[in-house]
């Protein structure tokens, strides 16, 4: 939006404006005009760049074709001059008898009398008395229509870019809000707009609002295009999740180069996808499908005392372990004192610790390989088939009678138990596979509740930030506090609705009411509801996609009725949709059931959904 403080474009034709100015103001005649002094040399810079001002008092404002601005309406130009001054030159009418009418600048000159600034700049010119005046009218409306049509307003991407360059440089967050009148939240979601290309032109064609341009700019400033690329492609009803689901990623990610880094260090290669060992062509073999020149199977110690041609993938178990913070050893819960988890001087039971010495972590499991071409170089080989007479001991070892082995003839067909052999060796192998696959999924189920709990949590601090509730709160709390009637008493519960309602550092119940008697009645309405909603969601955990609880469904359909995007791990906890048929590779384009599916069907679907169709490892 143009405003009436922004710095004109210099004229490079300096003889025009020059001669624009047909009569300079004498200040030993007229005392309110001041001319700065151009010292002796006519062509000084300081004679090219200044000019008259003028006490906006002897200004008078005439007919104008703006005949509607109130200053009050329009803050963010009357802050601006205020902070500033008048920067703009008023374009001034000198009239025969000597007044200075405003052609151009009404706005600028009721802003400068209102806060009694003492002079303004202006651009005189004198009246033409050979002009009829009908047309010098007509002249006058052209010129004020055209001065303020004409105006070509900075771009919002524009303005970023050089909000960015003014931090780069050195100004501090504060002192560009207090120059552009613009919050200090604000000034730093601009200032990490502007240093995207992409992100200033997602603003300037109204794509995205400035908190989501900013995520995408901080992704491009580091080079992450898969991230930049994920944005520009989610809808903007899960473009939090989305930012919330990259986020996870990418933590995950540094999570397993530090997990790696002791590998990496003992002189074995980290491998960052898990290799296809299906294919015919596969050129690495796994660990267990070798043995060394004397037929061992290949130990832990034989990798470590020879690492260099070993490459290592590391999975994440599903269920997390409690270690010991100092030391990373495991340890049994069953030997920490939970009951000093929240009270950090409180010494443990006796022959147990104090709950502050452990912390759950994610249990890394290494699977190791060796490139095919690298076989002979380290003396190892595939492991081979069983032999003849290892296939006859193994069939026969509990029948020393040779009783019927199922062959005709009790005879033993080698080929067909050598194959049975192989076949089972395919299915246990199938079977390993289908087991990571399970867990994988139950891993990138669980990181995706993750993501939905932080956006959900987002918009939650949102809402409370009201001085009012929604009007669907009434309902809701009386609901809830039916049905749920120990809720807000549950553990970690008002913990929880302090967190939502932003309020740092630890917070008792009585501080809380002692602050009631001051409270605003309806703000005092939106803390019943932090109190509700901090029970449900300290209940709704990353695994809410495994089970269908009546009050984490409540939660979730009021937030969606406040109009709150559900996705698909919390629509699997409404019962709205099952976990196995979630795309875990790209959930946020996965089919959800509709919200307004009929009434009988959804009760249907709500009660098969108490048990998950997952893998049997889930």
């Amino acid at each position: 939006m143009p405003t009436d403080t922004d710095t004109p474009t210099t004229d490079t034709d300096i003889g025009d404006v020059t001669d624009a100015v047909d009569a300079t103001p004498d200040p030993d005649t007229d005392p309110d005009i001041a001319v700065a002094d151009s010292g002796d040399d006519p062509d000084s810079l300081d004679t090219l760049c200044t000019g008259p001002t003028v006490n906006p008092a002897l200004l008078e404002i005439d007919e104008n074709v703006r005949k509607t601005f109130q200053l009050q309406d329009h803050p963010d130009v009357t802050d601006s001059i205020r902070e500033h001054g008048v920067r703009d030159p008023i374009l001034v009418i000198r009239m025969p008898d000597g007044r200075l009418v405003v052609r151009d600048g009404q706005v600028r000159t009721l802003t400068a009398l209102a806060f009694e600034i003492p002079e303004v700049p202006v651009y005189i010119r004198d009246f033409d008395p050979s002009v009829d005046a009908s047309e010098a009218e007509i002249e006058r409306i052209f010129e004020q229509i055209t001065l303020n049509d004409r105006r070509i307003p900075l771009t919002n991407g524009d303005r970023a870019a050089g909000i960015t360059q003014a931090l780069d440089l050195g100004a501090s967050v504060t002192r560009v809000a207090k120059a552009l009148q613009t919050k200090r939240e604000e000034v730093k979601l601009v200032g990490k707009v502007g240093s995207s290309a992409t992100a200033r032109g997602l603003i300037d064609d109204d794509q995205y609002d400035l908190a989501h341009a900013a995520v995408i700019a901080d992704y491009e400033s580091v080079g992450d295009l898969d991230a930049v690329r994920r944005l520009l492609n989610v809808r903007s009803s899960v473009f939090q999740f989305e930012a919330n689901r990259i986020a996870a990623d990418r933590s995950e990610q540094r999570a397993y180069l530090a997990d790696a880094l002791p590998y990496a260090q003992a002189g074995l290669g980290i491998l960052t996808d898990y290799p296809d060992l299906y294919d015919s062509d596969a050129e690495l073999f796994c660990a267990a499908e070798l043995v060394d020149g004397d037929g061992n199977a290949i130990e832990l110690a034989h990798i470590a005392a020879h690492p260099g041609p070993w490459l290592v993938w590391l999975d994440l178990d599903q269920d997390q372990v409690w270690v010991e913070i100092d030391s990373g050893h495991l340890v049994d819960p069953d030997t920490v004192d939970w009951d000093t988890r929240d009270r950090p001087d409180a010494e443990p039971a006796e022959g147990l610790r104090h709950a502050r010495e452990v912390e759950q972590r994610d249990q890394v499991l290494p699977e190791f390989f060796l490139r095919r071409d690298l076989l002979a170089e380290t003396g190892l080989r595939e492991r081979p088939e069983p032999t003849d007479t290892e296939i006859s001991d193994g069939d026969h070892s509990d029948d020393p009678g040779g009783a019927d082995d199922g062959h005709e003839g009790g005879a033993v067909d080698e080929e067909q138990v050598a194959a049975e052999r192989r076949a089972a060796a395919e299915a246990a192998e199938r079977a390993a596979e289908f087991d990571r696959a399970a867990r994988r999924r139950v891993r990138e189920l669980n990181k995706l509740g993750v993501a939905a709990k932080a956006t959900r949590v987002e918009f939650v601090t949102r809402l409370l930030a009201r001085r009012t509730p929604p009007t669907q709160a009434a309902v809701f709390l009386t609901r809830s506090m039916l049905a749920d009637p120990g809720l807000i008493s549950e553990y970690h519960a008002f913990d929880s609705a302090m967190k939502l309602l932003a309020l740092t550092g630890y917070q008792s119940r009585h501080a809380v009411l002692d602050t009631l008697d001051a409270t605003k009645p309806a703000r005092a309405q939106v803390i019943a509801l932090a109190l509700v909603l901090g029970g449900y969601e300290h209940r709704t955990d990353k695994d809410l996609w495994r089970y269908v609880d009546s009050g984490a469904r409540r939660y979730l359909e009021f937030l969606r009725e406040l109009g709150y995007t559900l996705v698909p791990v919390e629509l699997a906890a409404l019962g709205e949709l099952k976990a196995i048929d979630i795309d875990i590779d790209n959930p946020t384009d996965t089919d959800a059931a509709p919200a307004d599916t009929d009434t009988a069907s959804a009760d249907a679907d709500r009660a098969d959904a108490a048990e998950q169709d997952l893998p049997e490892a889930a």
